[in-house]
């Protein structure tokens, strides 16, 4: 198997692992603090459901449709499974698994709180086991197509091709659009696009605490990965990733969340301005995201300048999809697919060595060309796969849970309990301080008894 990499350091290998456990707190956390409380334990569930089963469906096919020969095909998706070398091809898989589990995590805070998990089960397999494999295959294995390129005459025929070392299409553009044709399918949330539920529907279904620490950990948890992805994933890598090159990760983010934070108004129809501070920390993930697959060829005025249009990039898809009326708790789309896509096509433009605004040449257009192909690629295979998956699920209903099951979870306003009267007596003001997210059968009991059932 001609894939598999020297890894250059065993501490970057480790490092990357710690980097994916934080970022699978943060989504879990994230997931946790966009949604109603009542969902919490469901959340919690699909997550470790998701580590395993992703686990387990992409080391058995998989790896073999990412990084093996796939004869006629070879240039599409891989075939059949040969290890070289038994010790590397474990760890390499390790690696792999990891980003095959962190598309299914995108995916599944597009659809929070209303996808049933029989339909978790089902995208999860076909996202791990099938789309994200080959599109692994062909930017990452070295004989996929756009990762080989093609040779030019024009240029001595030097070999050009695609540029994605640490996942910005293979994952982050993969997951958000998988992400955004789930969203379609199952609907949003309900009461989420009612006018008249907009303030009620934000404080019972938004933790700005809860959500902002988990982006918080997530942010680490990318600027680990991000850091550490050209050591293990890129043939005799030849860049310079010294400490200046991760800051310009952090950099990016930080200006974007910065940014972001003291120029968006957020109080429009949809979004209260108590959510600021989830826009703040999604235009910094957006940042590192948009930033990462060329930080290491990089500078510092680069890297504020990505930041700076990453929250435009941001800013425009999460309203577009709130106009749209797409529920997209999390905005993932438009961190994932937004970051990512303004990646790919960053890189062509601002690469020290290639990039159209250094080079200005016919290998530099060439560059941008592959780019602008491999991105659309990306988007057609997942749109068309992802979409057929969950039409499909929606067609035999399960994909969505009951309405019903929705509705009683956000019946009426939890906080305040109706006046309790009884004829020929005084009034009697019952209050009872309840969280806005869940109403319990004790409350209920006292909110329909007469003053004489109470003990005050």
């Amino acid at each position: 198997m001609t894939s598999v990499r020297n890894f250059s350091s065993e501490a970057g290998f480790w490092s990357f692992i710690i980097g994916f456990i934080f970022i699978q707190i943060g989504f879990v956390v994230r997931e946790v603090g966009a949604v109603r409380l009542g969902d919490t334990k469901r959340i919690l569930l699909r997550h470790v459901f998701n580590l395993i089963l992703s686990g387990v469906v992409y080391c058995l096919i998989g790896y073999a449709f990412a990084f093996s020969d796939g004869g006629t095909a070879d240039k599409f998706i891989g075939m059949k499974l040969d290890f070289s070398d038994e010790i590397l091809a474990y760890k390499y898989i390790l690696l792999q698994c990891i980003f095959a589990s962190m598309t299914a995590s995108i995916v599944s805070g597009a659809v929070a709180e209303r996808c049933k998990f029989i339909a978790h089960f089902v995208y999860t397999v076909f996202i791990t086991g099938l789309i994200h494999p080959v599109v692994r295959h062909w930017t990452l294995y070295n004989r996929g197509w756009l990762y080989n390129g093609d040779k030019y005459s024009t240029l001595d025929y030097a070999r050009i091709g695609f540029h994605d070392d640490v996942g910005s299409g293979a994952v982050h553009v993969m997951g958000g659009i998988a992400a955004l044709m789930g969203a379609m399918m199952i609907g949003p949330r309900t009461g989420r696009f009612d006018p008249t539920l907009k303030k009620d529907f934000t404080e019972r279904c938004y933790s700005t605490r809860i959500a902002f620490l988990g982006g918080l950990v997530m942010a680490i948890g990318l600027l680990t990965i991000i850091s550490e992805s050209p050591l293990l994933f890129v043939i005799n890598y030849q860049g310079d990733l010294d400490a200046d090159s991760t800051i310009y990760v952090f950099t990016s983010g930080s200006f974007a969340g910065f940014c972001l934070l003291l120029l968006i108004n957020c109080d429009n129809r949809y979004f209260g301005t108590g959510r600021s501070a989830l826009n703040a920390i999604n235009g910094g993930l957006t940042g590192m995201i948009a930033v990462s697959t060329g930080y290491d060829n990089y500078s510092t005025h680069v890297a504020i300048a990505v930041g700076v249009i990453s929250i435009i990039v941001y800013t425009a898809y999460s309203l577009l999809l709130t106009r749209l009326c797409i529920d997209d708790p999390l905005d993932v789309v438009a961190v994932h697919f937004g970051g990512g896509s303004l990646g790919l096509i960053a890189v062509a433009f601002f690469h020290e060595t290639y990039g159209i605004f250094y080079a200005w040449n016919l290998q530099s257009a060439y560059i941008l060309g592959w780019q602008c192909v491999g991105l659309m690629a990306i988007i057609v295979w997942t749109a068309v796969i992802s979409g057929l998956m969950f039409g499909v699920l929606r067609l035999f209903g399960i994909l969505r849970v009951c309405d019903e099951a929705q509705e009683k979870e956000f019946a009426k306003p939890a906080h305040k309990i109706k006046e309790i009267t009884k004829e020929n007596q005084k009034t009697v003001v019952f209050t009872v301080e309840a969280s806005p997210e869940n109403t319990c059968q004790k409350d209920m009991y006292l909110a329909n008894a007469s003053v004489g059932d109470l003990q005050l």
